[in-house]
């Protein structure tokens, strides 16, 4: 059998007249998203026993469960001997944090408040929350339904958007990232996770500064023609050669003085940070249910085997490499009042 992937596509963006979908793929889709968010908002729907000091009397053995928990498969795609050298510090913030009798606090570093297209359209970009983000969201509400059996207080999760390194190195409108983050808290709201899931957003801190630029030329190694397609589907458009370099040579240091405040807020917040891939220094977390990979890439999608459906991130490299069939899916919410910019760490 030919592999091939059906990407689930809003009619409004894809299709025309002439697109004849298949229709029971479409039902098929639908189904597997709908039950999705019937799990999440069962879980968050089920009110959180607050942590009690009889929990912080055992933060030692709680945060030795949680912290296997973080490492299993499920969650995390590094294998537990790459991470051990992590674990000390891990267990050490999390039986500070369930002493706290609070909520235990992470943040994923996420995206820079848009994701780059498969469509077939070249270097068009997604501003909206899709079936990508509400995955995330069923892997958020998984770990907190499982911490939750460890310990009562649950879990306090930031989703952290980047945004200002995206204003900074490639000009993306800080206006639709903005934008982007409150649909994402809208999804998050319609779901009942706004006591569990937060966003940060950088450009609503304080210390911002969207005027920020280099005193002097970065040094821009040339890139690779991997490395430089990467560059132009972030940017959104066709760019030359050193101008793909230069922006990659900005992106690194626009992320080191991003690091830094990031890193001040997690420490002031307690916070446990995760990435979604592999990183010396942080554990991972999987964006969706066996995704290794930044979701910011591509779109959600299945890839289709004899015996059964798998999700898979779809890039642009998948569209080119293998037949697509896209299904016409878009995420239906309920109204929900507007969301606006929420305090960084909570009580």
């Amino acid at each position: 059998m030919p592999k091939f992937f059906v990407l689930p596509w809003p009619a409004s963006r894809f299709f025309n007249e002439r697109t004849l979908p298949n229709t029971l793929q479409a039902e098929k889709v639908a189904t597997w998203f709908g039950d999705c968010q019937n799990l999440i908002r069962s879980i968050w729907h089920t009110k959180r026993t607050n942590a009690n000091s009889q929990q912080a009397d055992h933060a030692q053995q709680l945060a030795q469960r949680i912290a296997v928990l973080l490492t299993q498969h499920k969650f995390n795609f590094q294998s537990r001997g790459k991470v051990r050298h992590l674990l000390g510090d891990l267990e050490k913030n999390l039986q500070h944090q369930i002493k706290r009798h609070a909520p235990i606090r992470f943040f994923l570093l996420y995206n820079g408040g848009y994701r780059a297209s498969p469509a077939p359209q070249e270097n068009c970009l997604i501003f909206e929350p899709d079936q990508t983000e509400l995955m995330l969201l069923y892997q958020i509400a998984r770990l907190d339904e499982e911490i939750r059996h460890i310990y009562p207080g649950g879990i306090e999760f930031s989703v952290v958007i980047n945004n200002g390194v995206a204003w900074w190195v490639n000009g993306i409108g800080l206006q639709t990232t903005q934008a982007y983050a409150n649909d994402l808290r809208q999804m998050i709201t319609s779901h009942g996770g706004s006591s569990t899931v937060r966003v940060i957003l950088q450009s609503e801190l304080p210390d911002f500064d969207p005027d920020f630029c280099w005193t002097g030329k970065p040094t821009c190694p040339p890139l690779a023609e991997k490395d430089h397609l990467l560059v132009e589907r972030f940017l959104g458009r066709a760019c030359s050669l050193e101008e793909s370099a230069c922006r990659a040579a900005m992106y690194t240091a626009a992320e080191q003085r991003w690091g830094q405040t990031l890193q001040a807020l997690a420490q002031q917040c307690g916070a446990v940070v995760l990435r979604q891939v592999s990183h010396p220094d942080m554990l991972s977390f999987r964006p969706f249910p066996g995704g290794a990979i930044r979701v910011q890439n591509g779109s959600l999608g299945f890839e289709v085997t004899e015996d059964a459906w798998r999700l898979k991130l779809i890039t642009a490299e998948t569209v080119r490499q293998h037949h697509i069939e896209y299904v016409p899916y878009q995420l239906v919410l309920p109204h929900t009042s507007a969301v606006m910019s929420e305090e960084v760490c909570g009580a």
